[in-house]
């Protein structure tokens, strides 16, 4: 049972006695006669739920550290229950399918798993979860907002967030024998991601302003599209000299040597002119001693590849606002290298390839927009076509009357 009790500095006290066990959780009201009205009202319903054997500690006191013992109290009460407790089952799930996944991915699934579902779904029994649960926390973190008064969490960052209590609902269902609750779950819709790629101009902005120590490795990104992960787990074992070819093989991604992200990621990019002296420039600086010689072609301070955010922090977001242009991510060099690759006119499957990506359409769908501003010329080729052909609007089209214009598609 529950009871109230008055502390000697005035604050109301919540003094429970469950399982056998003494909880004594604080509140910051003071004991005025409002307080305790609405105490009093919280008390009742606090009762008839440990009377009916439906009290969760955490839905009144969700902060407080007492929560795992009290759940762990429950649990010894009923050891034998047919169905495990979402989190026992998640942890099982996780230790299954762990060895799928790369080490980056698989950190990044345990941090969802240890920050929000667990704590979440931690204490219910995975046949008891439902569809409304899912609905109900998902309305939470949508409404997760920054100090500026915006959204914390994408839809798409949601989505990626709930789909394993998804995955391992649906392996428990089929392994447990129960009714899966989640049929008629449906993902949020995502936001298209927009990119800012940079016009000529602005890569040249960019370039004059970069410290000169750090110019090849933002002209190697801008010409050739290389991912971060790429361009950072390259060794010199991979640039081929004698053959002007970059041989992506491997990423470098939270501190280690990973596969690439796909098969067609795996690729030989061709080293023009440019590339290949910049390529050299690096090479004889590290071999006379700056920066320190490694077999990884980009190293940091410590002599270790270089990290991603190290990039965006120190370098890439400083020489933006020195070159007074609009913050972007340190990615929209792999973004710039596509468009400006479209307007010169390059092979549309060649660009595909150099980017990694499996087929042309994404290129299209993605970066077709932003062609135009590169090249400034979109529509003379084919203008040329017909006029060649004989075929060219009249010279006076422009002074018909707009009634009479609108008539001839009436």
């Amino acid at each position: 049972m529950a009871h109230i009790r008055i502390r000697p500095n005035g604050r109301i006290q919540f003094d429970m006695h469950l399982y056998g066990c003494r909880f004594r959780e604080g509140s910051k009201l003071m004991a005025t006669p409002k307080n305790l009205t609405q105490a009093k009202a919280m008390l009742k319903k606090m009762n008839a739920e440990i009377d009916l054997g439906s009290f969760q500690y955490r839905d009144y006191f969700p902060k407080s550290k007492k929560v795992a013992k009290f759940e762990q109290l429950q649990r010894d009460k009923h050891p034998d229950r047919e169905y495990p407790f979402f989190d026992n089952f998640a942890n099982q799930w996780f230790e299954r399918k762990k060895g799928a996944w790369k080490n980056s991915y698989k950190s990044t699934i345990r941090n969802t798993l240890d920050k929000y579902l667990i704590p979440e779904f931690g204490n219910t029994l995975v046949n008891e979860i439902t569809l409304s649960q899912i609905d109900y926390f998902r309305q939470e973190l949508m409404e997760i907002m920054k100090d500026s008064d915006t959204r914390q969490l994408s839809n798409r960052r949601i989505n990626f967030l709930l789909w394993p209590v998804i995955a391992i609902i649906s392996l428990a269902a089929e392994e447990y024998k129960f009714e899966y609750p989640l049929r008629r779950y449906k993902a949020l819709k995502e936001e298209k991601a927009e990119s800012y790629p940079m016009t000529i101009e602005e890569v040249r902005k960019f370039l004059n302003k970069v410290p000169q120590e750090w110019k090849d490795y933002f002209i190697i990104r801008f010409w050739t599209g290389m991912r971060s992960c790429e361009i950072h787990g390259l060794e010199w074992q991979h640039i081929d000299f004698e053959h002007r070819l970059i041989r992506i093989r491997q990423n470098w991604v939270n501190g280690e040597v990973c596969d690439v992200k796909t098969p067609k990621s795996r690729r030989d990019l061709k080293m023009c002119d440019t590339i290949y002296e910049a390529f050299k420039r690096i090479k004889d600086s590290s071999e006379s001693g700056y920066p320190p010689y490694a077999d990884f072609v980009f190293t940091g301070k410590s002599g270790a590849p270089l990290d991603t955010h190290y990039v965006s922090k120190k370098l890439w977001y400083p020489t933006l606002i020195k070159a007074g242009l609009k913050r972007r991510r340190a990615y929209e060099t792999r973004h710039t290298a596509a468009v400006l690759h479209i307007a010169a006119l390059e092979n549309p499957l060649y660009i595909s390839q150099m980017l990694g990506h499996s087929d042309t359409r994404l290129l299209f769908d993605v970066y077709a927009p932003y062609v135009a501003n590169a090249s400034r010329t979109d529509g003379n080729a084919f203008d040329t076509l017909m006029r060649n052909e004989g075929l060219r609007c009249p010279p006076k089209l422009h002074h018909y009357n707009i009634t009479y214009a609108l008539s001839i598609f009436s």
